[in-house]
């Protein structure tokens, strides 16, 4: 990987929406492990409800894993939206909100 770049992986709404090669700075850090980024990842999680945030990595490998993880989270509270949809009895209740939602 070219020294003067870095790969920025850009999540909205849990969903990964960039893995894009940006200018590295001085303001761009790069965690130093797979602790550290998991770290951001959960900060991000407790202060938002949700994965949303950039997270920046040298190698392209990482990246592309962090990326995949993180989708398949979306994955899972897609999975699990749908299951508590598909058992909701709406006769009797038509207000549902998802356990999953950051709107709770």
């Amino acid at each position: 990987m070219n020294g003067d770049s870095v790969l920025r992986v850009t999540v909205r709404h849990n969903l990964v929406c960039a893995v894009e090669r940006v200018p590295a700075d001085d303001n761009v850090v790069i965690p130093d492990s797979k602790l550290a980024v998991s770290t951001q990842l959960a900060r991000n999680h407790q202060e938002n409800g949700c994965l949303d945030g950039e997270y920046y990595f040298s190698d392209p490998e990482q990246a592309k894993t962090f990326a995949v993880l993180c989708l398949d989270f979306a994955k899972k509270l897609t999975e699990r939206a749908i299951d508590e949809l598909e058992k909701r009895d709406f006769r009797r209740d038509a207000d549902w909100i998802a356990e999953s939602s950051s709107t709770r």
